[in-house]
């Protein structure tokens, strides 16, 4: 596409045990994270989510486990209100690997504290994923200015603060949509080392992954996972009344 930034794809280090999790010392660091997702939802992620877990990279962080957690989105919007360095070990925990939205937004930070993490990069061509966000999260982001903040439930302010103002900056038309796609796509390629980013696309399964981390294929197929209806029938939930503000 015209415009769009050029990726240089990484090239795997050479491990002498392709079957070991990595050879990275992430005992020097306080934080468990070995793995970042790049890009924003909608290009895989949750497939990606998966299939790092079946790797080992367990838990993985994702914007799905927000859904239920309404002390989860709490922990996460005190953090963003504050001015500084962000908390990673306590807004990360045990996660070995974080994708998808918030982590997405915060890579630049996020390898300051892990500087050997990998990085992968999901995919997908710019006007699939905006027909995608297109159907799914802007009509959340727009019911959910139509609700009283007191009746508001944590999950839906949560993607307000996160999708709505720090990712799109409440501008949601195609165009400026598709400046802040390849903008995001160039911040990536500045800020990630080339050997330890990876461009993926989740269509071509185990392979280029499993060479990224040096990690043998698993003997299954690669997970296929869409989020749409889990977030439709979120959706749906809240509209009949529940997921009010202050359930977990």
């Amino acid at each position: 596409m015209p415009g769009e930034p050029e990726f240089h794809r990484a090239q795997p280090r050479v491990r002498p045990t392709p079957s070991c999790r990595t050879s990275i010392n992430f005992s020097l660091f306080k934080l468990n994270l070995q793995v970042i997702g790049a890009n924003f939802g909608r290009t895989g992620t949750l497939s990606l989510k998966r299939a790092l877990e079946i790797l080992g990279f367990s838990p993985c962080l994702h914007m799905s486990q927000f859904i239920a957690d309404a002390g989860l989105c709490t922990t996460w919007l005190e953090a963003l209100a504050r001015e500084g360095k962000p908390d990673w070990e306590r807004l990360l925990g045990e996660s070995s690997a974080a994708v998808d939205w918030p982590a997405c937004l915060f890579v630049q930070s996020l390898l300051t504290a892990v500087p050997d993490a990998r990085v992968i990069y999901t995919v997908r061509d710019f006007d699939s994923w905006y027909q995608s966000v297109n159907d799914t999260i802007f009509p959340a982001l727009h019911w959910a200015r139509q609700i009283p903040a007191e009746k508001k439930p944590e999950f839906l302010i949560f993607v307000e603060e996160v999708i709505g103002r720090r990712t799109f900056d409440g501008r949601l038309d195609r165009a400026a949509a598709r400046e802040l796609y390849h903008r995001h796509q160039q911040h990536i390629v500045d800020v990630v080392p080339n050997d330890q980013l990876l461009v993926f696309d989740i269509q071509a399964g185990w392979g280029p992954l499993c060479e990224f981390l040096a990690l043998a294929e698993p003997q299954m197929d690669f997970p296929k996972e869409n989020a749409s209806g889990e977030f439709f029938a979120l959706l749906s939930q809240l509209r009949r009344g529940r997921g009010r503000r202050g359930r977990a």
